[in-house]
């Protein structure tokens, strides 16, 4: 009976072991994921150099091209495109897919009118700033940190004192 249980141990160990071997593969799983996506991007990059200097070297070397002062502004400038009929357009570049535009939350939620805020309620506001200003500077320390015994509840009913106070 003994026997049975030191062989149960050791399988336990077993697991544990298992659970390690597991997680490292999964670490090594990631890191050849990683390094193939990196090297996928590298490829990539690489590709599309590629095709720049291949165009690059065709207008270069071929002696019939020849780039007026115009077409060149047009070259570098990223707004314009050149259509396959050899129509120059001004390319559109949208911030957002269409996709996108139906998540947005200002094409979902309907339009609300800005209140304007009376005289009245900016002066209220005003004084209440000034009487937690107030409140603040009674009942916190230098450090800023609220004195031994004191919540923020007690600031603000403080400062509730102090706007009436201040309204009179």
């Amino acid at each position: 009976m003994v026997r049975g249980v030191r062989e149960f141990q050791e399988d336990f160990r077993d697991d544990r072991r298992r659970e390690e071997e597991r997680s490292d593969s999964r670490r090594e799983d990631q890191r050849r994921d990683e390094m193939m996506r990196a090297m996928e991007e590298s490829e990539r990059q690489r590709r599309e150099d590629e095709r720049k200097m291949d165009a690059l070297r065709t207008i270069v070397n071929d002696d019939d091209i020849e780039i007026s002062l115009e077409e060149r502004k047009l070259i570098n400038n990223p707004e314009m495109k050149m259509m396959e009929n050899g129509e120059i357009v001004k390319r559109r570049r949208s911030r957002t897919s269409a996709f996108a535009n139906q998540f947005r939350f200002d094409k979902i939620a309907p339009r609300v009118k800005k209140t304007v805020r009376k005289k009245a309620r900016k002066e209220l506001d005003k004084l209440q700033a000034e009487a937690f200003r107030e409140a603040n500077r009674l009942l916190r320390t230098k450090t800023g940190k609220l004195r031994k015994g004191v919540t923020q509840s007690d600031v603000a009913k403080r400062a509730q004192k102090i706007l009436k106070r201040l309204r009179k």
